[in-house]
């Protein structure tokens, strides 16, 4: 996009270079041709002129660059729409999929402090199924220590909340070293004093689906940001032009005018032309 702008200049220069001295030569034959020819008006002319054509070429080449701007605009938020719908269909059809799916079955008795990995350990997180593990339940050192915390607190409301079934979601240790997102639900057991006395629960995998929606709300995130780039940060500079131009009609007799005129276009220009450039470099992290 910065081409774009250098473009821009260099053509604005090459023409005013080009009409600085044909006009000139042009004046000189005049002044020859016709002796005692008034020249100031004919100079006045020529510079007015230079600025009409400068201004109404740099209004038509942002226009267009805008009329492009806005087809990046639409096929951006048609991304975003595809986007959507496709992490919805996942999460959709991971409840359907969720149904056959083999869960972690574990078992855990409170007053002996002792959990035994019943089945799918071993499919799950490669370690051996049967396993029974005594005085760690609490300090769960395989979940993640980022959820770790969290998770012992849900646990321990579950105890006094009085509510026997819960879920939960964190990331737990595998035998290879790497961490995989589970989905745990389970239910407490009570014995005839209503105190609980054991908590069974069973582990999903939602490894995939969980990084998989992340990535796909990072991806939504850029979108709206370029989005947003595109419905405000370009729109700035589009307004000063298109207020200037109105304004260049009302200024063809005061040559000063129209060079301040033609100063805030350029500026709106390099702005214009600057988002571009932000929308396209945040456009190119998505792949």
């Amino acid at each position: 996009m910065r081409k774009f702008t250098f473009s821009l200049i260099a053509i604005y220069l090459l023409v005013g270079f080009v009409w600085l001295v044909a006009g000139s030569w042009l004046i000189r034959k005049v002044n020859v041709q016709i002796p005692g020819f008034n020249l100031q008006y004919v100079y006045n002319l020529k510079d007015m002129l230079f600025l009409v054509v400068s201004i109404t070429s740099i209004a038509l080449i942002t226009q267009n660059r805008y009329r492009r701007l806005l087809l990046k605009e639409k096929e951006l938020n048609g991304q975003l729409v595809k986007h959507e719908q496709k992490m919805h269909k996942l999460l959709q059809d991971y409840q359907y999929v969720n149904e056959a799916t083999n869960d972690c079955i574990w078992d855990y008795d409170i007053a002996k402090d002792e959990l035994k990995w019943v089945s799918g350990y071993d499919e799950m997180f490669g370690y051996q199924d049967g396993t029974v593990v005594k005085d760690t339940f609490w300090r769960m050192p395989r979940v993640h220590p980022h959820d770790r915390e969290q998770t012992i607190e849900l646990f321990r409301n579950v105890l006094t909340s009085g509510d026997r079934r819960w879920a939960a979601e964190y990331r737990y240790l595998c035998h290879d070293g790497n961490y995989k997102y589970v989905a745990d639900r389970g239910y407490l057991i009570l014995n005839d004093a209503l105190e609980p006395v054991r908590m069974l629960g069973a582990m999903q995998d939602i490894h995939e689906v969980t990084t998989y929606r992340q990535q796909l709300e990072s991806q939504n995130a850029q979108l709206k940001e370029i989005a947003w780039l595109n419905s405000h940060e370009v729109r700035r500079p589009l307004c000063n032009i298109t207020a200037v131009i109105p304004m260049v009609k009302e200024s063809i007799g005061d040559p000063a005018s129209l060079l301040e005129l033609i100063t805030i276009l350029e500026i709106s220009a390099c702005e214009l032309d600057q988002t571009i450039h932000k929308v396209n470099a945040q456009t190119q992290t998505l792949d």
